[in-house]
């Protein structure tokens, strides 16, 4: 079965040597088979009707031994190649993946989802490797062995040759009819398998909640019924593969009954020796062995081809970002930030934002505000340039966003999320991620602004704490922590705190404010908070909902005004007294 992939084939760079040497080496076995055959059948063959010599009768000896002992070594290092090529097809194509990934912005990453990437990368590369490894060697091997195995049999029998070499030609062909219903069911395969896979993470993520409102049970028969639409998918690849097989050994077999019944009857016509007549018995089977390996390999190298399909949507993702430098700066703008008339929305759903227009002046302290969904985290998306406005310009102290590098950008504002990522490893790989040639003096003076400097401290190895996987060895207050610690250690100008303080306990977002009060001393903020309480010395305050701007000013202006702010203002401090918290 032709299996021409054009990914596959884009995605080969670098492998074609390997996947040339394979073939060779599989061609040279073959030669030394051959030759192996003729030493052993010329000498069988004298058995019958005695002539050689004793000289000549070692020779034919030593000829099979000298062939076995090629056919032994070309396969050991067509084993070696293989592994080689393996090695290789893996590191490049997650490299590939990787660097594509790592190119896409938020946006994009959320489009394809986190499984996706995760399925692409691995599975989908160890299916795809199978086809340069071993698909591809074999189909060169393919167009080359008959030629040969021809002109070898076509000095015994012509007649023979030529019905072996026929069905050769066509085997591969006829298998092609098979390949209208492989390409309807391999898109269904990757995708039943996608989805397994990403029910089967979310359901261990999620054991503990599922547990607690026995939920498990209906999870895992969901589970169950993901597992046999995969099932069944896999049997639809493995019927279509087993139904190639029986037709063409069937083929195969026959075509070579038909050769040997030939050769028996020219042989009792004695228009063939007995050598010539076992040659044709041992080159018959040769002429069909490229043939089941590669057909062999046509299950694996299908499931490669619906891995490609998939890889190519993330490959093909256009990742290219508006960039002007050309744009002048505005020499008259003040030192700041600013978005005019944006507008935002993400594929497939409303407007995000309308017509926003905000300004953050350098040195002062901005506030979002509003309802969940309101589009206050979309604003702080764009002003890190994770995605680019659809509508309206933002501008950097007067230079147009769009004449900034994404990187370039960067260094000059950082956000804090509401869940920062922790990496496994120490407590010094995760704050170097920021600067890598940070001492550890400035280290402990990050830590120390956050007020996580003595937990470090009283830690038996210190910077050197291993954080455990994703900073399971801390509390959320802590990770929380070590995340502003980080964001600190850029020592950008602007700063972003999207929400950073929800996921921790009251101490610890007690502890995060303070900071946050003696950071607005020294660096520009924009601050996200969910209680409202903690922004009321905001320079200003941009009141957000359904993604324009209602309303903006200072905390004591907006409450005179008794609009939105002033009621989830109030709203708020109604629900902290019937908790008995204090707002």
């Amino acid at each position: 079965m032709l299996l021409l992939n054009k990914t596959l084939m884009r995605l080969s760079k670098g492998l074609w040597g390997y996947i040339a040497a394979i073939a060779a080496l599989r061609f040279l076995s073959l030669l030394a088979m051959t030759a192996f055959a003729g030493a052993v059948s010329g000498y069988l063959g004298d058995i019958y009707a005695p002539s050689l010599q004793e000289k000549e009768a070692a020779g034919a000896m030593g000829t099979a031994l000298l062939a076995a002992l090629v056919l032994l070594l070309s396969e050991l290092a067509r084993g070696e190649l293989m592994f080689c090529c393996q090695k290789r097809a893996r590191t490049s194509l997650r490299r590939r993946i990787f660097r594509k990934i790592l190119e896409l912005d938020v946006g994009h990453i959320e489009k394809i989802g986190p499984v996706s990437a995760i399925t692409s990368a691995v599975d989908g590369v160890e299916a795809m490797q199978i086809y340069y490894v071993q698909y591809l060697p074999e189909l060169i091997f393919c167009f080359v062995a008959p030629f040969y195995l021809f002109w070898r049999l076509s000095s015994i029998s012509l007649t023979i040759a030529l019905i072996l070499f026929f069905v050769a030609m066509v085997l591969l062909p006829m298998n092609n009819v098979f390949r209208s219903g492989i390409e309807h069911i391999k898109g269904e395969y990757w995708r039943s398998m996608e989805d397994l896979t990403a029910y089967y993470l979310e359901s261990v993520k999620g054991l503990t909640t599922f547990k607690l409102f026995l939920e498990d049970e209906r999870r895992s028969e969901v589970l169950s019924q993901k597992a046999d639409i995969f099932n069944k998918n896999v049997m639809s690849f493995m019927r279509i593969n087993f139904t190639s097989h029986l037709l063409t050994n069937g083929v195969m077999y026959i075509s070579m009954t038909i050769s040997v019944l030939i050769a028996s009857v020219m042989l009792s016509q004695g228009r063939l020796e007995l050598s010539e007549a076992l040659m044709v018995l041992l080159l018959s089977y040769s002429f069909f062995d490229c043939e089941k390996q590669l057909i062999g390999t046509v299950h694996n190298a299908l499931q490669g081809v619906a891995a490609a399909d998939k890889v190519e949507e993330i490959l093909d993702i256009d990742t290219s970002r508006p960039y002007l430098p050309e744009l002048p700066k505005d020499e008259a703008a003040s030192e700041g930030i600013s978005m005019e008339q944006v507008s935002f929305s993400y594929e497939g759903r409303e407007s995000a934002l309308r017509d926003i227009s905000l300004e953050v002046k350098k040195g002062s302290v901005v506030a979002l505000c509003g309802l969940s969904g309101c589009g206050k985290s979309t604003i702080a998306g764009l002003l890190m340039k994770f995605s680019d406005p659809a509508k309206g310009r933002i501008s950097l102290s007067g230079r147009d966003y769009r004449s900034l590098r994404p990187e370039e950008l960067r260094r000059q504002i950082i956000m804090v999320p509401q869940f920062v990522g922790i990496f496994s490893g120490s407590i010094r790989d995760n704050l170097l991620m920021a600067k890598k040639d940070a001492t550890d003096e400035e280290l402990m003076e990050v830590l120390s602004q956050v007020r996580l400097s003595d937990f470090v401290k009283g830690l038996p190895d210190g910077l050197s704490y291993e954080v455990g996987d994703a900073g399971a060895r801390l509390s959320g207050g802590q990770r929380q922590k070590l995340g502003i610690a980080r964001a600190l250690l850029c020592q950008a100008p602007y700063m972003i705190f999207d929400e950073a303080t929800s996921a921790v306990d009251r101490q610890s977002e007690e502890e995060i404010w303070r900071c946050i009060e003696e950071l607005s001393l020294t660096r520009t903020l924009i601050i996200i908070s969910h209680r409202l309480s903690t922004i009321e010395n905001a320079d200003m305050i941009y009141v957000l909902d359904r993604g324009r701007i209602m309303e903006r000013g200072r905390h004591e202006e907006l409450m005179k005004e008794k609009g939105l702010y002033f009621s989830l203002v109030t709203e708020q401090e109604e629900l902290f007294r019937e908790g008995g918290e204090e707002a």
